[in-house]
């Protein structure tokens, strides 16, 4: 299985406490950890995601909105 090493993740999120971001983060974390990688995923220097909230979306739905954006990303900088 391929690793992946995040240095750094930042957040900039309107209308959300801390606590919610913090828990955003977390599924994000979950979600990446259990997600299949590109088997090259180590060679991205920088990845930014800008993704327009689904109305209604729970944090654990834009976390996985989130997972799904950044993988999509990894595949394409291969």
């Amino acid at each position: 299985m391929p690793e992946i090493n995040i240095e750094r993740m930042s957040l900039s999120l309107s209308g959300v406490s801390e606590d919610e971001g913090r828990k955003l983060a977390q599924h994000i974390a979950d979600g990446l950890a259990s997600a299949k990688m590109p088997d090259s995923a180590t060679g991205s220097e920088a990845i930014q995601s800008s993704l327009t909230i689904r109305p209604g979306s729970s944090m654990p739905d834009l976390g996985a909105q989130i997972v799904a954006d950044l993988i999509r990303q990894l595949n394409r900088s291969l």
